[in-house]
């Protein structure tokens, strides 16, 4: 049996959520949007020295890892919008002077404004939600307020008894209704996107470039119409002489928009994700999933196996988490702060989210949800009020989860890779994410089947050692490193070959170990 045969007998079928955006590709198309950046004074050098080659073979020939790819490279700050913006002002201020002086003035400047606003909103790196947002929250505080200047004037048209007996208790009345609004629109509106737009602006993955990710995608599906994995076998024996074939398959994303799509921790361009199936003696002895960066084992006999077109039952069922692209072997909605060792910052910025809501629950006008909260205070124990784990359960009146970070979606109840779907479980995503999150607009492939390739021989992008994506000022918020080499740790001089592409089998041991610990 050929090398390509028996990764085509044992390709994983993968199930994506509903609302997935981003499907496994190929690397040419995605390199051929990217911009190449140097990170460092050597790659700068070395990046001098290449600077006049194509994009695709030119990052197999490097040497050094300080380098980066940027797949999103159009300005999202117009420059000449903003040019015609201060001509057409100019002119627009003049003409208003002649026509109507200072009342044509300000109809001109006022337009002027409202016309710049709209353009900064357009042009704005930080999360497009919270602008309209805060504006309306804006408007209903100016709304509040704006009458209260008539009660400190004495009306010429109205008598102080109408005044003080009849308008102000209406107006107390509708002032305590609209304040309450208020509040809830802002709490459930503007100030959930604080923590993440914090994030986005971190990650230099902001999104506004989620938007052109995903837009600059959708482009490349409608030319490379079908999903693509790069397929590699390896032959080893062990101590025991025991002899195993292990068969990888690598899934590269453009772009991992996790915290936008399901309220999740990181956010960066690029992702490269691996199913590996281990046959011990020709046996199939279990399958290896990444997640984030680690990974999880699962027996074979405890796989959930997939039925191709041919009847056959060696296809292991995987379901990719929405966003992030973990691979799970059952469908699965994790709300626990340990499944993702998240960097300080990021966890301060959890339980911040977390004591908001909570806190919303509490003074919320509706009834349910005060009663969710007042439950919650009269199950848990006074030391344990506060943590972050409690609000990770914590649902609002209407069933959805109520903190923002994070939240790890597998439900399968999207696009299926590999061959035609049968029945197979699955989740609803709407049962755990609001409506403008579970119906988002997405493009898939329009074929489902597989496209192989082969990394034997192994391709010249293979060899490069810089990252994936955008480098950030937070390491879970960089693009991820190839799929051969890990990511620089510190104190360290250069990147160092990945154990589960040089040492299969070492990945295989610590993997196993990890499963027996906890």
């Amino acid at each position: 049996m050929t090398e390509l045969e028996l990764l085509q007998m044992y390709e994983p079928v993968l199930r994506f959520a509903k609302s997935e955006r981003f499907f496994p590709m190929a690397v040419e198309p995605y390199l051929e949007r990217c911009a190449l950046f140097a990170s460092g004074p050597r790659g700068m050098v070395e990046f001098l020295s290449h600077h006049t080659e194509p994009l695709v073979t030119r990052i197999g020939r490097l040497k050094n890892e300080q380098f980066y790819l940027r797949f999103v490279n159009k300005a999202l700050n117009d420059s000449d919008a903003w040019v015609w913006l201060a001509i057409l002002s100019v002119a627009g201020t003049v003409a208003g002077w002649f026509a109507g002086r200072t009342v044509g003035v300000e109809i001109a400047l006022s337009a002027s404004l409202i016309v710049g606003l709209i353009l900064f909103m357009l042009a704005s790196p930080v999360r497009l939600r919270i602008i309209p947002a805060a504006l309306a929250a804006f408007l209903f505080i100016a709304l509040e307020i704006a009458p209260i200047w008539f009660f400190l004037h004495q009306s010429r048209y109205v008598s102080v008894a109408v005044e003080y007996l009849i308008l102000l208790p209406i107006y107390l009345i509708v002032l305590f209704y609209l304040s309450v609004r208020t509040m809830k629109f802002v709490l459930s509106n503007v100030i959930p996107e604080m923590p993440g737009m914090a994030m986005d602006i971190l990650s230099h993955a902001t999104e506004k470039i989620a938007q052109e990710a995903y837009a600059q995608y959708a482009k490349i599906v409608e030319a490379h119409p079908q999903p693509v994995y790069y397929g590699r076998a390896l032959h080893e024996t062990d101590g025991e002489a025991n002899r195993w074939t292990i068969l990888q398959y690598h899934f590269f994303y453009a772009f991992n928009d996790w915290r936008l799509a399901a309220n999740g921790m990181n956010h960066h361009e690029g992702d490269w994700e691996m199913v590996a199936v281990y046959l011990k003696n020709d046996a199939p002895y279990a399958v290896l999933f990444s997640q984030h960066g680690a990974g999880n084992i699962e027996k074979w006999d405890k796989v959930t196996i997939a039925v191709d077109s041919h009847g056959q039952r060696t296809h292991p069922l995987v379901y990719v988490a929405l966003g992030s692209h973990a691979n799970y072997s059952k469908p699965a909605v994790i709300r626990s702060p340990e499944m993702y060792k998240a960097g300080g910052l990021q966890r301060l910025l959890f339980w911040v989210d977390g004591l908001i809501h909570y806190a919303f629950l509490l003074l919320n006008p509706n009834q349910k949800a005060r009663q969710i909260a007042l439950n919650e205070i009269h199950s848990m124990r006074v030391d344990s009020l506060f943590d972050e784990e409690k609000f990770s359960q914590l649902r609002d009146e209407e069933d959805h989860y109520v903190v923002s970070l994070p939240m790890e979606m597998a439900t399968g109840d999207g696009f299926r890779a590999g061959g035609k779907s049968f029945r197979e479980r699955f989740m609803k995503s709407d049962s755990y994410l609001k409506r403008n999150k579970s119906d988002r607009k997405t493009t898939r492939p329009k074929v489902s089947e597989w496209h192989r390739i082969l990394l034997n021989p192994e391709p010249d992008w293979v060899q490069y050692k810089g990252l994936w994506g955008v480098k950030s000022w937070l390491t879970e918020e960089s693009g991820p490193p190839g799929p051969k080499w890990s990511r620089l740790q510190k104190n360290q001089t250069g990147v160092s070959e990945r154990a589960r592409w040089g040492k299969p089998l070492d990945w295989l041991e610590e993997l196993e170990k990890l499963s027996h610990s906890s």
